[in-house]
């Protein structure tokens, strides 16, 4: 992380949002300012631009807020992530063109050479919250917006946990620019 907090263009803030965050892909690229409150640290992304059509919310990380200001002083788009010369926003290829130019140097790819992916940085949060923090399970699934697999349980659990997702999201955050 602190390798791609170093490489220029909107691509690599999109990826950083999408690794704090635990996001899909698509999640990211399709962001616009209107989601976004910085002032209450929260990303609502519509149902719309979610894999299983219900609004999520996301609290912000500290690194979040810094990237997103620091991108609001520039803003040419309604998309937070936009094609600099269009103002559409970033293509598929954004985010995955940062990861090849890291791959390039080595640098990128797991203990067993395998080129890293943008996805999956969802299930090293997900390893990462599991094997070291206390955050319950279910508090873990909320925060990578997935459904209980429980249909009863399901039924009963409407609240998204947002404030006890903060945390484990920022532990995660520091975790990702610690030099571990």
């Amino acid at each position: 992380m602190l390798e791609l907090m170093n490489q220029n263009g909107i691509g690599a803030r999109a990826l950083e949002i999408c690794i704090l965050h635990a996001n899909r892909t698509q999640e990211v690229l399709k962001a616009r300012w209107d989601q976004f409150d910085l002032e209450s640290r929260v990303w609502i992304i519509p149902e719309e631009n979610m894999k299983k059509g219900i609004e999520h919310r996301i609290p912000l990380t500290d690194r979040a807020l810094e990237i997103l200001n620091r991108l609001h002083t520039y803003r040419v788009s309604d998309y937070v992530f936009p094609n600099q010369s269009t103002g559409y926003r970033l293509s598929q290829a954004g985010m995955s063109s940062v990861l090849k130019r890291m791959q390039k140097d080595n640098k990128w790819q797991d203990k067993d050479g395998r080129n890293i992916t943008v996805h999956g940085f969802r299930s090293t949060f997900r390893d990462y919250i599991a094997e070291q923090t206390d955050t319950p399970q279910r508090t873990a699934e909320h925060a990578l917006a997935h459904r209980l697999k429980d249909a009863s349980e399901a039924a009963y659990q409407r609240a998204d946990m947002i404030e006890k997702r903060r945390i484990p999201m920022q532990v995660w955050a520091d975790y990702c620019y610690s030099k571990v």
